[in-house]
């Protein structure tokens, strides 16, 4: 009943033939005899089916070539989310690092102590700190080295100054000193005291009508002259705090024991207020130390100077909010696809059997469809293709193979397609014969139709004539090719028949490094010379096709290929599959071997466990972006949102909370950290933690990096096998 309707609503077609009788065939899906053929209706079907494919790859494309009021592209006006985000992120941006740049400059509220006075003792600041900028005052710590830094703050620049530091533990007292003018610094050595908890005194001497330089008085004359009632000084400041001093025992990796020293410095004076400018100078600090060691490093750093924590999670925060939604925007728009924009499998065979299709006729092979296989997978794309030689065909297979795989790869690039590719391309016929360094066509008889025998030879020896006028003028032009590119004369050679110029050459550069320096494309070349032959040659080629093949004798299939990443299997796993060329942000973290193979195993892994992603995803998302793992910040972060293919709007929430979360945790617990650490003597243990950690990535990523390689190259090996027998 259904196939009746359709016959009955077809249009309307000549139901007779030319000479007179009823002609059915001429209807869709009727054979001669008036009877349905399914064969021919499958094929009909199939035709509109991928006629509808290709109005939607067209869409598709002109959507992504020729975006409608892109931001940034057709327009300056923001039209979605991401778009705003940008553009927050730049104004964010322009003023923290604005800020930073005036109150480092002292250009703003120089001296002032106000913003730090006000927010210490407070819920944001539980330490207080007291004004210390009308009076001189020391800034102590322990340095890397274990010794005592002393440095002087506020002493009148033109004036005489003495710095006395006396320690004493129940003995004579050790006195160091040192003179000079306007503030000094003074540094207690670890390795010149023994251990033991000392008491130590610090002075300050300053004579203010006096400018003398007293750097080089020894210490008895400046201990003499500082003491001295007679020489009694303008200003006097002082202040006190004890050490500690002690050695320990500590076990390395390699289980060995070495002497550790240590020296712990006890205070208990409020720390002086950070004036604006020292802030932002510390702004620029704090930025450089989580830049080059992380967000733990740079809270650390800040810590064991008595930073105030609530600057150190306002620069961090900064940082994270600007590099978030800026960078992020960016990744998110050239490497995503929005769901529309993906390919269905349906969608994916039209598009490669299109552009094999393209690639054929230039090539000029024809291809087996029928035998045609493509295998698409959520790591990879595989293709099987058959084919035969043709008349014109005067590509090596390993040429045609480079063609094919360059026009694909071309395609998803334009669809945003960073899947390998993986195309095993067979020659089915053996219609080749190998020449020494060359290779060509045999033609027969059959090819040439049958050649009737003549008694008169002259139209003969005419044809071998304008061949040997167009083979000499094929070499003199090649010589000038040769020499006008810089390249090595590797095979040269010319064959022609009625309908066709077949033209094959192999060169190689000459230049030296030539892989880094040699930059024209094989395609570049190969135009070239057409070009060339078809201006030196047009009177002898006389409206017949010209083909020509240009080979690099250096140039790999990758060349050929024009790949943007290329991942090669090993002996047990053969296979070569190549990434399209991608630009930008995306393209210089795929293209890039370790960035790449980082992220192809993300993605697997994010493949492999999409269910888990999906429903953990989120919270997943905060925690790795706020423990203090290495490589687990907000850009880290939104990547790993970015291939688990979650929405933006949940990816920079996630990073958002994960990354404000990390910031406000190291900031108020860098310094309990540091005080921990001393007291228990665990930074010992850091290198082990941070090796520890390391070593755990490194071998999660070689794992993953493993696992997908295995399943990349096995499952594609197995499908090429089994078309193979089909």
């Amino acid at each position: 009943m259904q196939t009746t309707h359709i016959l009955l609503s077809a249009p309307a077609v000549n139901m007779s033939s030319d000479d007179g009788s009823p002609g059915f065939s001429e209807a869709p899906g009727i054979d001669e005899d008036g009877g349905i053929d399914s064969e021919k209706i499958k094929a009909q079907e199939e035709e509109i089916e991928g006629h509808k494919i290709d109005l939607e790859l067209e869409r598709i494309r002109d959507r992504r070539i020729n975006p409608d009021n892109s931001f940034m592209v057709n327009t300056i006006i923001p039209q979605t989310f991401d778009d705003y985000t940008l553009v927050f992120g730049l104004i964010a941006g322009a003023l923290f690092f604005g800020s930073v740049f005036l109150t480092s400059s002292g250009l703003l509220f120089e001296d002032s102590i106000t913003l730090d006075d006000k927010v210490s003792g407070t819920f944001l600041d539980p330490s207080d700190c007291i004004d210390k900028t009308a009076v001189i005052w020391f800034e102590t710590w322990v340095d890397q080295d274990q010794d005592l830094r002393v440095l002087s703050q506020n002493a009148p620049t033109s004036a005489s100054s003495i710095m006395l530091l006396t320690l004493s533990n129940g003995s004579e007292p050790t006195v160091l000193g040192v003179g000079g003018v306007g503030d000094l610094s003074l540094t207690l050595d670890y390795d010149s005291l023994g251990e033991g908890e000392y008491d130590v005194t610090i002075e300050m001497f300053v004579w203010t009508d006096d400018a003398t330089d007293l750097s080089n008085l020894t210490i008895h004359e400046l201990t003499s002259l500082a003491h001295s009632s007679e020489a009694s000084s303008d200003i006097h400041a002082s202040k006190e705090l004890a050490i500690l001093l002690e050695s320990m025992e500590t076990s390395s990796l390699w289980g060995s024991t070495e002497i550790h020293k240590k020296m712990e410095k006890f205070d208990d004076e409020p720390r002086a207020c950070f004036t604006v400018q020292r802030l932002g100078g510390w702004g620029w600090g704090l930025m450089a130390a989580e830049w080059i060691g992380g967000r733990e490093t740079a809270m650390l750093t800040g810590g064991s100077a008595q930073v105030p924590p609530w600057y150190m999670a306002t620069v961090s925060l900064g940082m994270s909010i600007f590099f978030l939604c800026v960078q992020y925007p960016l990744m998110h728009r050239l490497y995503h696809r929005d769901t529309d924009d993906l390919l269905s499998s349906k969608q994916m065979r039209r598009l490669i059997k299109r552009t094999v299709a393209s690639a054929s006729e230039r090539l000029h092979i024809s291809p087996d469809y029928d035998s045609m296989m493509i295998q698409d997978r959520a790591i990879s794309v595989d293709v099987y293709l058959p084919y035969s030689t043709t008349r014109r065909t005067i590509m090596t297979p390993i040429d045609v193979k480079g063609t094919i795989i360059k026009d694909i790869l071309l395609e998803f690039g334009v669809f945003g397609e960073m899947r390998p590719l993986q195309l095993k391309a067979v020659c089915v016929d053996s219609r080749r014969t190998k020449v020494p360094g060359w290779h060509i066509f045999q033609f027969s008889a059959t090819d040439l139709g049958e050649i009737p025998m003549a008694e008169d030879y002259s139209e003969f020896f005419s044809s071998m004539g304008r061949f040997g006028n167009l083979e000499e003028a094929f070499h003199e032009s090649m010589a000038r090719w040769f020499k006008k590119h810089d390249v090595a004369d590797y095979g040269a050679a010319i064959m022609a028949d009625e309908e066709a110029v077949f033209v094959r050459v192999i060169y190689r550069p000459v230049t030296r490094f030539a892989y880094f320096l040699f930059k024209p494309t094989y395609e570049h070349l190969q135009g070239d010379l057409r070009q060339q032959l078809q201006s030196d040659l047009g009177d002898l080629i006389d409206g017949r096709t010209l083909v020509v093949s240009a080979r690099n004798e250096k140039s790999t299939l990758a060349d050929r290929a024009v790949a943007g990443r290329v991942e090669q299997g090993t002996k047990e796993l053969a296979g070569e599959a190549m990434v399209a060329r991608r630009g930008g942000i995306p393209g210089a973290l795929l293209q890039n071997p370790f960035m790449g193979d980082i992220l192809s195993s993300v993605e697997y892994v994010a493949h492999k466990n999409r269910s888990r992603i999906d429903r953990y995803g989120f919270w997943g998302l905060i925690v790795f972006v706020w423990i203090p793992f290495m490589a687990s910040g907000v850009l880290v972060g939104a990547m790993l949102g970015l291939v688990a293919r979650m929405r933006f709007q949940r990816v920079l929430a996630a990073c958002f909370i994960g990354g404000t979360a990390a910031s406000v945790t190291w900031a108020y617990t860098a310094r309990g950290i540091i005080e921990f650490m001393e007291r228990y003597h665990a930074e010992a243990f850091i290198p082990f933690v941070i090796l520890l950690a390391v070593a755990f990535t490194w071998l999660k990523i070689r794992d993953n990096k493993r696992y997908r390689r295995e399943e990349l190259f096995r499952d594609s090996m197995a499908f090429f096998a089994g078309a193979s027998e089909t």
